[in-house]
C-alpha cells in the first residue's frame, strides 16, 4: 500500500487553487495537471507500506493529536505560487511561507506526527518538510509562467491517512483513516479513550484530496 498522511483541502479551498491551476496550465505546452479530487497537503510520505502496520499508523497519528495536548483546529495561509525544477520539467505549487501564516502550527503538527511514527518504527521520508500542494507536475513551457501571488487559506481541521493507487489508469487518493481535530480535542477533555474517526478499511469512502 502507497500512504501518505496528509490534510485534504475543502471545497472552497480548491476552487480557488483551480482558478491557480489553471493560470499555469494556460501558459504551458504540456504537463499533468492535479485533479481537484486530489488537492491536498502532504505531511508525510509513507511510501510502500506493509497492511499491517496500518493500525500502528492510525494509533500514532490519534496519539499525535492529543500529546501532549490537543491540537487546536487552525488554518494555513499559501501565499507562494513556484515551481521545483527537475530534468527540464517542472513541477508546480502553492505555498505557504512567514510567520502570520500558519506555518508556525503546522510545523509542529508535522513535528508531532513525525514523532509518533519514529517512535512506533513505522518507515517514511525523511527528506525537510515544505509546507506545499501540488498544482501540476511534468510541465514544459516555452515562455516564463506568470502567476501573480494570490493568498489562499486551507483550513487545517482533520487529519489524513490517505492510499494512493491508480484505479481504472487514473491517479486516486482515498483516505483510510482520518480524524477530526475538534473531536480528539473533545474527547482529550472528556477522557475519552477515543474519538470520532474513520477506521481504517481496504477500500473506505473517497476522500480524494
Amino acid at each position: 500500500m502507497r500512504l501518505f498522511v496528509a490534510v485534504n483541502c475543502d471545497g472552497e479551498t480548491k476552487s480557488r487553487l483551480l482558478l491557480v491551476r489553471d493560470r499555469i496550465r494556460a501558459q504551458a505546452e504540456k504537463g499533468v495537471f492535479s485533479r481537484s479530487e486530489n488537492l491536498h497537503l502532504t505531511l508525510a510520505f509513507l511510501g510502500e507500506t506493509p497492511p499491517d502496520q496500518v493500525p500502528v499508523i492510525c494509533s500514532a497519528l490519534s496519539v499525535a493529536l492529543r500529546t501532549p495536548c490537543p491540537v487546536e483546529p487552525f488554518s494555513v495561509c499559501f501565499s507562494r505560487t513556484d515551481c521545483f525544477r527537475r530534468g527540464g520539467k517542472e513541477l508546480w505549487w502553492t505555498g505557504a511561507e512567514g510567520e502570520a501564516s500558519g506555518l508556525d502550527a503546522l510545523t509542529e503538527l508535522r513535528r508531532r506526527i513525525v514523532h509518533g511514527l519514529e517512535a512506533a518504527g513505522v518507515d517514511f521520508d525523511r527528506r525537510p518538510f515544505k509546507a506545499h500542494i501540488t498544482l501540476g507536475r511534468e510541465i514544459k513551457h516555452s515562455t516564463p509562467v506568470v502567476c501573480p501571488a494570490e493568498p489562499i487559506d486551507l483550513p487545517v481541521r482533520r487529519l489524513s491517512l490517505m492510499r494512493s493507487e491508480h484505479i481504472n489508469r487514473v491517479l486516486t487518493y482515498t483516505e483510510i483513516f482520518g480524524e477530526d481535530l475538534e473531536a480528539a480535542r473533545a474527547s482529550s477533555q472528556n477522557g475519552l479513550s477515543e474519538s470520532r474517526s474513520t477506521p481504517f478499511q481496504t477500500r473506505g469512502s473517497c476522500s480524494r484530496g
